[in-house]
């Protein structure tokens, strides 16, 4: 079993290397580096600044599916109407 999860992995680390061999990210001056593939497989983006890194961060943007899940509560609110749940009420 054992071997099979190897294989699989070593299968995709090649898919992964032959997909992002030609990628923007690397520069066209390292491509044929071996080693700036590897880490570029590993860890795609090729820094952690504002443009690149996660917009959650620096700009306290919601992601698309917590903006959805606040609009369903809000929604779900709405509809129970005057039905309010406080700390005085419990």
């Amino acid at each position: 079993m054992k071997n099979i999860i190897r294989g699989i992995r070593r299968h995709h680390l090649q898919r992964l290397k032959k997909a992002r061999a030609f990628d923007h990210a690397i520069g066209k001056t390292r491509q044929g580096d071996a080693a700036t593939l590897g880490r570029h497989v590993n860890t795609p983006a090729k820094c952690s600044c504002w443009m690149c890194g996660n917009p959650r961060r620096y700009f306290d943007e919601k992601s698309r599916q917590e903006r959805i899940q606040d609009e369903q509560f809000d929604t779900d609110s709405a509809m129970m109407g005057a039905v309010n749940f406080d700390e005085r009420t419990l």
